[in-house]
């Protein structure tokens, strides 16, 4: 009998697990030695400055950005295999929204994994996308261009596509950046509800002030791992001042990393 090996089982059951990822362009590494396994059924953050790695990680999970060195697997599988599993929001930067669609159409794009290359949108297809718009609340948006709809509206019908894939784990990036207060609320209930379903998710986060009340997991990432565990663990001033540095003052560390009794956890 072999012995049980607890890194390789938590490689195995985690939903993306990555190991000594490296990642670089020119010279200069963007991501570096980076262990990364996401627990099951979390709301994970990924936290860190800018240019620290973060959307490059989740790209390399995804299979978009090469990388010099690692392993990267999903449900224990490489992620072609389980590509299925996996949903994916990406940055509205990266969108072009001048494409000619309709917002029920980019929902029905969620779909497209459960029906054959020859095939036309059926009406279930229709009344499952309306459901997962419905959910987001963009419901009676559903025939308007995807470029006429605020930077807000336009999250929440990337949301919708996701939902509409069923996925096991959804990846997002800075979901609630260029948002307004309502969206930012309707979102993370959202995620909130996919959490208590089951699901994992796996979100880029800027807001410092908000990591507690929305997450129950954090990955501090600034080009290397800094530390990854649950919030209450991980999301220390100490912590918070290696991943920053200078770029956070100690009134602001406490400030951020003190837990408040009144802040509801996820």
């Amino acid at each position: 009998m072999k012995p049980f090996n607890a890194s390789q089982h938590a490689a195995d059951s985690s939903p993306l697990a990555i190991t000594g990822l490296t990642i670089s362009y020119g010279q200069k590494p963007v991501v570096f030695s980076v262990d990364c396994h996401v627990p099951a059924g979390s709301l994970t953050a990924i936290v860190g400055p800018n240019g620290a790695g973060k959307s490059t990680l989740l790209k390399a999970a995804l299979g978009i950005a090469p990388r010099l060195s690692g392993d990267i697997r999903v449900y224990g599988q490489p992620y072609r295999s389980q590509a299925h599993r996996l949903a994916y929001v990406p940055q509205r930067s990266s969108v072009d929204w001048d494409f000619p669609t309709t917002v029920l159409e980019v929902v029905l794009m969620g779909l497209f994994h459960t029906m054959r290359w020859w095939q036309l949108t059926r009406r279930h297809h229709r009344n499952k996308a309306m459901e997962c718009l419905t959910r987001v609340g963009m419901d009676a948006f559903a025939e308007r261009q995807i470029g006429q709809l605020s930077g807000g509206q336009q999250q929440r019908v990337f949301l919708a596509r996701a939902l509409a894939q069923e996925a096991d784990l959804t990846i997002l990036d800075e979901p609630f950046a260029g948002v307004d207060a309502a969206t930012e609320k309707a979102i993370i209930e959202v995620l909130k509800s996919l959490k208590r379903e089951g699901k994992t998710l796996l979100c880029v986060h800027h807001d410092l002030s908000t990591v507690r009340e929305y997450f129950d997991h954090v990955l501090l990432l600034n080009i290397r791992r800094i530390a990854m565990g649950p919030v209450d663990d991980v999301f220390t001033a100490e912590n918070l001042q290696q991943t920053y540095g200078g770029r956070l003052n100690t009134i602001q560390l406490e400030r951020i990393a003190t837990p408040d009794s009144s802040t509801s956890q996820v």
